[in-house]
């Protein structure tokens, strides 16, 4: 399996990466290294387990565009937590794949030759990358009869999407995301944890793939109104420590308050202040495991004056108070 990368970022213009059949590894491994290209600087992490190549990406770009080439069947989840991600292929009769920021899509491509593109800005994904083995190993050998549509496109080499349109990552999907970007176990602890948790995330979404309504248009919206709301949702991530009201987010919408939450609860199925809530409560989560702030430093840092108020609001969502990623943070 080679995949071929063309840029001028590259040294010499070009990046070939080899992989054993279906993603095959007899050892747990990871390695993350820093990334110091001329437009794109950061660090990739890397890890290969059980028949899966797992991306965890953390860098700053310019505009740039990759020339992309696989030589294998291409099955990707891909969540751009930030960012944004556009495949255009050189065959115009292949589709393309559009992932913006705080989206995510699950897809299929029989095969992959064209342009990636990215824009200026800061991008962090979670990428998961498997084969037609690996599901056939979670599954079961009838895979194909059980996955309905996806096992179709699958037999007929048929390029897949879950998504016409890519989705918002929903607040318990950031939570899965999580808990397998910031896992902290041991090396013989965390290849099992890991297994298990992505094997979990795909199944649930590959479960989904049956429904008749992911094969419909995601919300009745207009074009113009759901990129109102995108500019909503990247304004209250840019401004989390702010009081935000829902006149001020509608003003940026450009619509009125009503319209404003039936539009933003039809793309993120939540209210608006629940979406501000778990996006507090995420960044806090990261900051106390990652940075080691205190419970004080972080619930101020996310807004809160009272750090008992975040730490109730905390527990809400997470069930637990955030003192316990405190005892994680001394074990591990």
């Amino acid at each position: 399996m080679k995949t071929i990368l063309k840029s001028s970022i590259f040294e010499n213009n070009v990046l070939i990466k080899t992989f054993e059949k279906d993603f095959k590894t007899s050892n747990f491994s990871e390695k993350t290294v820093a990334i110091d290209y001329t437009s794109v600087k950061g660090t990739l992490t890397e890890i290969s387990v059980s028949g899966l190549r797992v991306l965890i990406r953390d860098v700053e770009t310019e505009d740039y565009n990759v020339e992309v080439h696989h030589n294998f069947p291409f099955f990707k989840l891909q969540f751009e937590i930030e960012g944004f991600s556009h495949y255009n292929p050189l065959d115009q009769d292949c589709p393309e794949v559009y992932i913006p920021n705080n989206h995510y899509n699950l897809f299929y491509l029989p095969k992959v030759h064209g342009t990636l593109s990215y824009k200026k800005g800061h991008r962090k994904t979670l990428e998961i990358l498997f084969t037609e083995n690996y599901l056939k190993a979670i599954i079961g050998k009838n895979f194909k009869q059980i996955l309905h549509r996806f096992g179709a496109a699958i037999l007929s080499e048929t390029a897949f999407f879950m998504w016409q349109k890519s989705q918002p990552i929903t607040t318990d999907l950031q939570n899965h995301i999580d808990e397998i970007r910031f896992c902290k176990y041991p090396k013989d602890l965390k290849k099992p944890y890991l297994e298990a948790k992505i094997k979990e995330l795909l199944i649930l979404l590959l479960a989904q793939t049956n429904e008749d309504s992911n094969n419909k248009a995601p919300y009745n919206i207009s074009e113009t109104d759901y990129n109102a709301i995108l500019k909503v949702e990247h304004y209250i991530k840019t401004h989390l420590k702010a009081s935000l009201t829902i006149a001020e987010l509608a003003v940026i919408a450009g619509m009125n308050t009503t319209k404003l939450k039936q539009s933003f609860k039809l793309i993120f199925s939540t209210t608006i202040f629940k979406y501000i809530s778990c996006l507090r409560m995420e960044e806090a989560k990261q900051l106390i495991l990652e940075e080691k702030f205190t419970i004080a430093e972080a619930a101020y840092h996310v807004g809160y004056k009272h750090p008992q108020h975040f730490t109730v609001a905390f527990k809400k969502i997470y069930g637990y108070v955030p003192s316990h990623l405190i005892c994680d943070r001394k074990v591990f």
